[in-house]
């Protein structure tokens, strides 16, 4: 027997979605990173000493995030 054998199947969908990128688009990544950055600046300048665009920065990477890692998420936990 070949020791440098493979098996070569076909991707399921779901694995095809995962080496495809997912449903990733440019407009929905901006769209979550402007509506973290809002909810950020209104959160940040409420809280003292935070300050407005410290809570938007913050808020924009983390809606960045969500959208980047959350299709990801939901496939791992489904």
């Amino acid at each position: 027997m070949d020791a440098h054998a493979t098996t070569i199947r076909e991707l399921t969908a779901g694995e095809t979605e995962l080496v495809g990128g997912g449903d990733f688009s440019w407009g929905g990544f901006f769209g979550h990173v402007g509506g973290g950055a809002v909810a950020g600046g209104l959160m940040g300048s409420l809280v003292p000493g935070l300050g407005t665009v410290t809570g938007a920065v913050a808020g924009g990477l983390l809606g960045g995030i969500e959208y980047s890692l959350g299709s990801a998420i939901e496939e791992f936990f489904e």
